[in-house]
């Protein structure tokens, strides 16, 4: 059965079955996300839209950006797990499909307003695979000669070992400095994280000048 969510705009979603797969991102601040417009692009343009985090089958994260849905407007939203959506009844006039930590736009559906018909699906780019681990096996330790290993066994029953303290990391807050030394991919990463997506284009020191400016309105 293929996961199902009802939305309704901002952050209001009616119905959602997918246990955790579709969850709609929530702002840093208001009910509603914004992102760079990626059609008929003219500098740097964001509309306002929802934002859901989608988990697909393979592991992977992919993100659908809704533009605003209208009063009265839902979005029903199915996916098959592989990065597969449909809308019945969509009256919006675009969909994307977008990567987890940048703004490339992966798929675009386009609905009858712009495709003049049925639901056109526009594939601009692969959907994410999962990373292949390399396990390299270590040597297997030679087997001990039981007389030493009954001696080693004796030896530590008669020790008292103190118990250990436990050390709980602090995770450090972000600094200016650190911002500084971060690049460009850091620094848009480290906005996505916090709900803002950021225009990939612009120079680091404007990055940094907009995250520098998130950082202190925390």
């Amino acid at each position: 059965m293929a996961d199902r969510v009802v939305y309704k705009g901002a952050n209001h979603v009616l119905t959602n079955n997918t246990e955790g797969r579709i969850r709609l991102i929530q702002p840093k601040s208001g009910t509603i996300n914004k992102f760079i417009r990626w059609w008929n692009r003219k500098g740097s343009q964001y509309i306002e839209c929802g934002i859901f985090r989608v988990e697909l089958t393979n592991g992977t994260v992919v993100r659908l950006v809704i533009p605003h849905v209208k009063g009265g407007m839902t979005v029903d939203i199915r996916h098959d797990g592989y990065g597969n959506f449909t809308f019945p009844g969509c009256k919006l006039e675009r969909i994307a499909v977008v990567a987890a930590d940048s703004t490339e736009v992966l798929v675009e559906y386009q609905f009858s307003k712009v495709s003049g018909g049925s639901v056109l699906k526009r594939t601009l780019a692969s959907l994410p695979t999962p990373t292949m681990e390399v396990v390299v096996d270590e040597k297997p330790e030679e087997d001990k000669p039981a007389e030493i290993a009954e001696e080693v066994t004796a030896e530590a029953s008669s020790e008292v070992v103190p118990d250990k303290i436990k050390e709980v990391e602090i995770p450090e807050l972000t600094t200016e400095n650190q911002l500084k030394k971060m690049t460009k991919k850091q620094l848009l990463a480290w906005a996505l994280e916090r709900g803002n997506d950021l225009v990939d284009n612009h120079t680091k020191a404007q990055l940094l000048a907009e995250c520098t400016e998130l950082l202190n309105a925390d």
